[in-house]
């Protein structure tokens, strides 16, 4: 035979693993996950939907078409090929001697999530209500109306919770409105998921698997996902540094600074370039510019636990040295988080060195003349490789 026939292939073309599926319903997959059968792999600790996705599932849930796309999970028989897990919800990590047996859930965390916060009546979930008269579920935080009943008493695990909220409701135990509430409940609970299975499959293998399920459709962001890699090496991204930064900031007073929920994770994480070119003796390149547009997720997880919490310890410090320099010197409030980045990256570049009277007296100018609103990143870029120019100065 002329052609060399790959082992793999000859294996991969009698293996069919669309035949490991099964429906399962919602009420028996929040079971699993209350009793703990169904866990997460670590490297997805981070990825959390927000409010808004929850109830476009639910409502996709109750009025779609068409049946929700399929979760994929690796069933865990050999721990020594297994990548370390975490609970659904609080994320805890879940003792290595006991993952065997264990379902690792690849593909499908939030929308589990999302269902189990409404089976146990989350706080989350708190202001989320089905409106009869609107049909659909939506966000009420304040008094709610006759029509509208909390998804947490609708879709509660026990069912005596629902038939309660009933009886203290009188305008719900109409007929009518009681059977539909009802039917809407059964619906919920017995509501089936096609779930795909795979076995034992190794780290390397499940981050591939969920790559390929998540970034190739832009559900997860490659950031997320090498933030999630620090895990792996028991470095806790926002506990270890995230909450800190903007702990600092608030204790700063300066009230317009406050991280809003969009750059949370962009701003800090661009806040370490400049520790990372320290640490590494590079000579600064714009693109590593404490700007959002800049952050280096990959590079930095791919540094070892030392390393990242000294990028941290290095980024924490400089930026208590420019809160306080901006106070103790009366400068202006800074209209954006921009002034404390750069002025915090400049810090980092004196390395700790108690500044002369030159190096503040160039800082205090900076501080004053430099516009940031309107200029494009290339020129944002410029105005840190000026400012760091500060440590040359005598």
């Amino acid at each position: 035979m002329n052609i060399k026939i790959n082992e793999k292939l000859d294996f991969f073309s009698n293996f069919d693993p669309t035949k490991e599926s099964k429906p399962i319903s919602l009420g028996n997959l929040c079971k699993d996950i209350e009793g703990g059968k169904l866990t997460l792999p670590i490297f997805q600790t981070y990825i959390r939907w927000k409010t808004n996705k929850s109830i476009d599932l639910l409502n996709f849930q109750l009025n779609g078409k068409a049946a929700v796309s399929p979760i994929s999970i690796n069933i865990i028989v050999n721990k020594k090929l297994a990548v370390p897990q975490v609970s659904f919800i609080n994320r805890e990590q879940i003792d290595s001697n006991t993952i065997s047996g264990r379902h690792s859930v690849n593909d499908g965390q939030q929308r589990l999530s999302c269902n189990y916060k409404a089976y146990t009546d989350h706080e989350e979930f708190k202001n989320i209500v089905l409106d009869i008269t609107k049909g659909e579920f939506i966000t009420n935080a304040g008094v709610l109306k006759k029509s509208q009943i909390p998804v947490g008493k609708l879709y509660n695990k026990n069912p005596k919770v629902f038939e309660q909220y009933l009886k203290d409701h009188k305008h719900l135990q109409e007929f009518e409105v009681q059977n539909l509430l009802g039917r809407v409940r059964n619906k919920f609970l017995s509501y089936y998921y096609t779930v795909n299975y795979a076995r034992d499959l190794t780290e390397e293998e499940q981050r591939e698997w969920f790559k390929v399920l998540n970034l190739a459709g832009s559900k997860v962001t490659g950031v997320e996902v090498h933030l999630t890699d620090m895990l792996i090496k028991e470095v806790d991204f926002y506990k270890e540094y995230v909450e800190k930064f903007q702990e600092k900031l608030k204790e700063s007073s300066f009230k317009t600074l406050f991280v809003k929920k969009t750059t949370e994770i962009s701003i800090p994480l661009a806040a370490l370039n400049p520790a990372y070119e320290i640490l590494k003796g590079k000579e600064h390149t714009n693109n590593f510019s404490p700007m959002p547009s800049d952050t280096k997720a990959s590079l930095i997880s791919k540094l070892d636990k030392r390393e990242i919490r000294k990028l941290f310890d290095m980024t924490l410090n400089a930026l208590a040295h420019a809160i306080k320099f901006i106070n103790h010197n009366f400068l202006e409030e800074p209209k954006r988080i921009d002034y404390l980045t750069y002025l915090l990256g400049a810090f980092v570049f004196i390395e700790g060195k108690e500044i002369n009277e030159k190096q503040k007296e160039y800082l205090i100018k900076w501080y004053n003349d430099v516009d940031f609103p309107k200029k494009d990143n290339g020129f944002r870029r410029k105005i840190f490789e000026r400012l760091i120019q500060v440590k040359e100065v005598k």
